[in-house]
């Protein structure tokens, strides 16, 4: 398949992108109708339920907006369509990205910085949503059994469960942050500067205490890795 985008972006894809869309929209519309009756019904008034409806609205602005970043960096590598399906009712901007990268690099690219063609494409589309479903078939069968385990592991010291998951978080980053590591150049500079760049950010928020930044630290992150990178070429030729 020479020109995969054309694919991508066919009728056929935003006819299945879209009508899962309109399903999590309907849901998110009979909720907010179900909430708004049910505040009406405890006393809230009219004046209230608007008020909360714009506080939750302008909220909801800020995450979007990482999730727009997100979606920029997918679109010209797997279309229009399935990024925007799978940031607006699916998955997290975190995971997306990392799976199509990981995608891509076990097809031999370097991640999304690669260019694409269509068997890449298929693998990115397969390994985002198989990631995804797999993970809703364990919360719906195995949600109990983890619980259980993770009694008999941590038991009720919740600091070292909260270890415990940092640990598996870390092992995993780390995995996928050897390769440029190993490989130098370019990729390193960018993880670098990514690296730094939530260091940073991460600052901000603690010692700030701007929390509302949380939803901005992989956005910047990741713009402030491609930044280090770009420098690096241009101005310094590592790469180049």
């Amino acid at each position: 398949m020479t020109d995969y985008l054309s694919a991508a972006n066919s009728p056929g894809m935003w006819l299945a992108c879209s009508a899962i869309i309109v399903v999590v929209i309907f849901q998110a519309a009979r909720i907010t109708m179900l909430a708004y009756r049910a505040g009406l019904a405890i006393g809230m008034s009219r004046q209230q339920m608007m008020a909360a409806f714009r506080t939750g609205m302008t909220t909801a602005i800020v995450p979007s907006i990482a999730i727009l970043l997100g979606l920029a960096l997918l679109i010209p590598r797997l279309g229009v369509p399935f990024p925007w399906m799978r940031l607006a009712v699916i998955g997290s901007v975190t995971y997306e990205l990392i799976a199509a990268g990981a995608a891509a690099t076990e097809m031999g690219l370097e991640g999304l910085s690669g260019r694409f063609d269509g068997p890449v494409f298929s693998t990115a589309v397969w390994t985002m949503s198989m990631g995804v479903f797999f993970g809703l078939l364990i919360v719906a069968f195995f949600t109990n059994k983890i619980k259980k385990m993770k009694d008999r592991v941590a038991g009720r010291d919740m600091a070292w469960l909260s270890v415990l998951t940092s640990a598996a978080f870390f092992g995993a980053v780390g995995y996928m942050v050897a390769q440029p590591m190993v490989k130098g150049g370019p990729p390193l500079v960018a993880m670098l500067g990514g690296f730094l760049t939530m260091v940073l950010v991460g600052a901000v928020i603690k010692l700030g205490r701007q929390e509302w930044l949380k939803e901005w630290a992989l956005a910047l992150s990741i713009i402030g890795g491609m930044a280090a990178s770009g420098l690096a070429v241009h101005y310094l030729g590592i790469g180049g």
